[in-house]
This record gives structure tokens, C-alpha cells and sequence, in this order.
């Protein structure tokens, strides 16, 4: 065996072992890679529904996202994903990428939430509101908001979002990531000790009451009950879009030389 071959079977080692640390405990993963809008790479469980109403619809590009139209079609041509999910949990992590052509849509345009009602139990969402992208959640005793401002954000740029329960010291802590594409380190834009809520559903493109949706497209969602997976690791995924069909003629033409090369070496 050659010592390219062997290093490059070291080098995979490494990138399968960072894979299965960045992994643990996902329950859902929506990847948009493989043609199909609504089923989990992780299992059976919570594969997505189409919510419509009219004619809208959630469109499945084929470079590996999925284009949700927002309310920007009209009122009553509307459409999001959703699935119900696993309930109340102590930790979890939810994770996604989404670009927009626009951060002025109005207020309440839901990105990502948890429940079919604001007036639910521990209902949160992650929306888009006048200059602001929040956090909205009803906790116990409050109903917690944070903010970050849009301006602070690009249009037509890929961003990674988290947004990460960790139950510790018997708090509830909340935190929310915002990271633009090809940065290093996951950047984490608002916290506070309360309980956002749980995961009562996956509700992908719209608000907790279903009535207002942001337009952007949405790829790589991840979703784990537990919330020691490395963020930056899943911020160097990037959106995980199909690469190019050049990408694919450079790895080929890249592990043909890395085997003619062993198979030359042989034969010395």
C-alpha cells in the first residue's frame, strides 16, 4: 500500500470521526441534496408534510435547497414545511442555513418554529421582524424576546443559524447563532436564562401560528437532541449544496492520479 494511499485513508479516518462527533444525538437531518423535499437522511421519523394554502408551495431546487416563497405571493398562496416532533426536551440543538434576497418582508415572517400556536406551551420561533431577526418564546412566567439587528446581516449570503437549549445549574440557558458562510468560529448574536420551549414540531418557513412566512431558501437542516455538538464543525459543512459538475470531473481526475501514481509504485 502505497504512503499516499495510506494518507489519504488517514485523512478520510479524521473526516469520519469528526462526522460521527458533529452527529451525535441527530434525530432529524432535511438535506435537500437528494431530490426529496421531505424525508429524514436520519430514519423514518419526522418526515416533513406540505402545509398549503391556494397555490402555494415549498420548490425543491435541484442545486440542493429548498425556496420557500414567503408571503411575498400573496395572502392564501402560502406554503412551509412541518412534522410533529419528539416534545419537551432538557437539550436540543437546531441548526439550518438559509440566504434571503431581502430582510425587509414585514413583521413576524417565521424562519423556523416549534408549535402550531403562539399561545402554545413553550412555543418559540425564529423570525424576521421590521429590523430586527428574533427569538420569540413563551416561557413560564414571560415571553421572552431577542433581537438582533438585519442590518448587522447581507442579502444573497448563506448564514448558518442555531438556535440551543442547554439545561445546566438548574437554568434553562438560550442561545442563538447567526454566522455568514466561510467563517470559522460559530458567532453568537443573543442568550438569556429562560426556556425557549421545546420540540414539539418542526415547523420550517413559518411563524408558531402559520400566517406569516419569510421568503429565502433553506438547506443542511439539522436537528439534535442534545446540545454538546460542535457547532463550528457544523458551520464548516457550509450549506452543503451538490458542488458543480466541474468539482466532480476535478475530484475524479484527482483520485485517478492518486491511483496511477500507487499503481506505478508497485511495479518498482
Amino acid at each position: 500500500m502505497t504512503r499516499q494511499l495510506l494518507r489519504g485513508l488517514a485523512v478520510a479516518a479524521l473526516v469520519l470521526g469528526l462526522s460521527a462527533n458533529t452527529h451525535a444525538g441527530m434525530i432529524a437531518h432535511y438535506n435537500f441534496t437528494d431530490g426529496d423535499l421531505f424525508d429524514n437522511e436520519v430514519g423514518a421519523s419526522y418526515t416533513l408534510t406540505e402545509e398549503q394554502s391556494g397555490t402555494g408551495s415549498v420548490v425543491l431546487d435541484p442545486v440542493g435547497f429548498a425556496h420557500f416563497a414567503g408571503n411575498d405571493v400573496g395572502v392564501g398562496n402560502q406554503a412551509f414545511l412541518k412534522t410533529t416532533g419528539p416534545g419537551g426536551k432538557p437539550n436540543f440543538t437546531v441548526s439550518f442555513w438559509f440566504r434571503t434576497d431581502s430582510f425587509d418582508q414585514g413583521d413576524y415572517q417565521g424562519l423556523f418554529s416549534n408549535a402550531e400556536s403562539s399561545t402554545g406551551t413553550y412555543s418559540w420561533q425564529i423570525d424576521n421582524h421590521g429590523a430586527d431577526m428574533r427569538l420569540v418564546s413563551i416561557a413560564a412566567s414571560a415571553n421572552p424576546v431577542l433581537t438582533y439587528p438585519e442590518s448587522n446581516l447581507s442579502t444573497d449570503t448563506w448564514y448558518h443559524a442555531v438556535l440551543r437549549k442547554e439545561d445546566g445549574a438548574g437554568l434553562d440557558y438560550t442561545q442563538v447563532y447567526i454566522t455568514a458562510e466561510g467563517e470559522a468560529t460559530a458567532n453568537k448574536v443573543m442568550n438569556q436564562n429562560a426556556n425557549p420551549g421545546g420540540l414539539q414540531f418542526f415547523r420550517l418557513g413559518a411563524n408558531r401560528n402559520g400566517d406569516n412566512l419569510f421568503r429565502m431558501d433553506m438547506a443542511n437542516v439539522k436537528i439534535f437532541d442534545d446540545s454538546t455538538v460542535d457547532l463550528d464543525a457544523l458551520l464548516a459543512e457550509g450549506p452543503s449544496l451538490v458542488p458543480e459538475p466541474s468539482t466532480f470531473v476535478l475530484a475524479a481526475l484527482g483520485l485517478i492520479g492518486l491511483l496511477a501514481v500507487g499503481r506505478r509504485r508497485k511495479r518498482c
